[in-house]
């Protein structure tokens, strides 16, 4: 799929894509689109540890504290013209009796002068593809009620809601 601005190419994250993907998730958190993933970070999905290691560090990518390797294999990221323009990053997960295996959508993100340009939809597409290669029968993402943007954008990607209701006490 191309547009104006260029042709979308979704790949696989590698460790490299992770400052651009800060910059992104950053300049969307700027603006306050962050609705749904307000408490995910980027850094604090991918275990960056911005204390013990910053000070020496070239980059984010080495300052990841955990292993990142199985998010990387269900993760990626949207290309323009060579530049990261999105992002998506996902895990497998174990749930219910007897453990059934999802994928499960931790975050996701736009660089917003690519907005409306179909990048989401591509990075989602390639995602779902990726764990339906790898035999999973579900994707689930957590969504904020109230992030209407991201609802809608699911639901047109074929999600619904789903079984399970989040109960929620604050301590």
């Amino acid at each position: 799929m191309g547009d104006s601005k260029g042709e979308i190419v979704v790949q696989k994250m590698v460790i490299e894509d992770v400052d651009a993907v800060l910059g992104i998730d950053r300049k969307i958190r700027k603006i306050g689109e962050a609705i749904t993933y307000q408490n995910a970070t980027t850094e604090s999905i991918l275990t960056i540890d911005r204390i013990g290691r910053g000070k020496n560090a070239s980059s984010y990518a080495d300052m990841i504290t955990g292993d990142i390797s199985g998010m990387l294999e269900t993760s990626f990221v949207a290309r323009i013209n060579g530049k990261v323009a999105g992002f998506v990053i996902s895990r497998k997960a174990s749930i219910g009796d007897p453990p059934t295996e999802i994928g499960l959508i931790l975050i996701m993100g736009v660089t917003p002068e690519y907005w409306g340009q179909g990048v989401a939809k591509r990075l989602a597409e390639g995602l779902i593809a990726q764990y339906r290669s790898m035999g999973l029968k579900e994707i689930r993402t957590p969504i904020d009620e109230r992030d209407m943007q991201l609802r809608d954008f699911f639901s047109k990607m074929g999600f619904g809601v789903g079984h399970m209701i989040d109960y929620a006490k604050k301590l």
